[in-house]
């Protein structure tokens, strides 16, 4: 190309975006405690990139926080609308309260009330996400939001576990979609039907709900296994028999085992639908069953999300170190800056795959 017109291109290129053009990839997104809008923007800041998307929960304490999540919207929305091409997933309770069904325990709707996937499919929730639609459109998100309802159902650890109740789950995620889009202006809202990797206590495509009611086929993963002789390893493993341990378990268990991310991937091609990798995290937890600081992870992870083939359309870092029952995860320095991450290796192996890199403009 002749010394003018490349001079000419580069002009354009900044002129149209204001900053180097960027190699396209899927959207990337970050969760970072509830209302954490200014850890997100911080997250974005440690990886030199301003296009990062957010991700939150409602909690499942009420039927309030569902049709009513006001404490996360007016803030959400503020940050959506800050800067352009933003979007907001969104994770939604399909029943609140304990694994019980004993019904919620907070809010002013139905208080002790037992709950079931059975009325749901009834219709009888419907009004809960007719208010959540209307306060989506109130708040001018609903244009900007892709939704989670009912995630990880076939775990056993939230209310609405379907294991067993598979019909009842997919006519109460049918009734939920078609109550949202009746609402004048949720009409782009998105739906990413959610399981989490592996088998677990079901397969989770017999409560597909059908092609018609899902824009985004999504999945969980983490870096943990109970398989024997994978996590933990030994006490006096050296660095190669544990870099072993962490192959082994991305090849035969993450990746290309059952349920793995290469079935998750055909299965939403096959359904025409992208995927998203809605929760993704490092982990290192109580029990040892994590693969703690492992660059061999995020390698492997960067390299499947940003295969075409794998058809990603989003992923969610879960940078958020929990109760260490249940695990931490955290790479970033936080807003503070001061969080010191439990995995170093993979936290520098992490910023420097997915941190922003300008491509070269030929």
């Amino acid at each position: 190309m002749r010394q003018w017109a490349l001079s000419a291109l580069l002009f354009l290129v900044l002129a149209g975006y204001g900053k180097l053009a960027f190699a396209a990839e899927p959207h990337f997104g970050v969760y970072r405690w509830p209302n954490g809008t200014g850890n997100v923007d911080a997250f974005g800041r440690w990886l030199g990139r301003d296009d990062i998307w957010g991700e939150d929960f409602i909690g499942s304490e009420s039927w309030s926080n569902v049709g009513w999540p006001i404490w996360w919207l007016e803030e959400w929305s503020k940050w959506v609308h800050a800067q352009p091409g933003r979007k907001f997933i969104f994770a939604v309770p399909m029943l609140p309260g304990p694994l019980d069904l004993s019904g919620p325990k907070e809010g002013n709707v139905a208080v002790g009330v037992p709950v079931s996937l059975k009325l749901g499919a009834n219709g009888d929730y419907n009004i809960n996400f007719q208010q959540l639609a209307e306060n989506l459109v109130a708040h001018k998100l609903a244009d900007h939001t892709i939704l989670r309802p009912g995630w990880e159902f076939n775990g056993n650890w939230y209310a609405w576990q379907a294991a067993g109740k598979e019909k009842e789950f997919i006519e109460y995620w049918r009734q939920i979609v078609k109550t949202m889009r009746a609402v004048p202006g949720a009409e782009k809202l998105q739906f990413c039907w959610n399981p989490t990797l592996g088998l677990q206590q079901f397969p989770a495509e017999l409560a597909w709900p059908g092609d018609e009611y899902v824009d985004l086929v999504g999945i969980d993963v983490y870096d943990e296994c109970w398989k024997q002789n994978t996590y933990p390893w030994p006490a006096n493993a050296t660095p190669a028999e544990i870099l072993a341990r962490q192959k082994q378990i991305w090849k035969e268990e993450i990746n290309e085992g059952d349920h793995g991310l290469v079935f998750w991937s055909k299965f939403a091609k096959e359904h025409h639908k992208p995927l998203a990798i809605c929760e993704w995290g490092l982990k290192d937890r109580e029990g040892g069953h994590g693969g703690k600081d492992n660059p061999y992870f995020v390698q492997q992870m960067h390299r499947f999300i940003n295969d075409p083939a794998n058809n990603v359309e989003l992923h969610c870092y879960f940078d958020v170190d929990a109760e260490f029952s249940n695990g931490h995860h955290q790479l970033s320095p936080g807003e503070t800056g001061k969080h010191q991450t439990a995995f170093p290796n993979a936290a520098a192996e992490f910023k420097k795959l997915f941190g922003r890199q300008p491509t070269t403009v030929k």
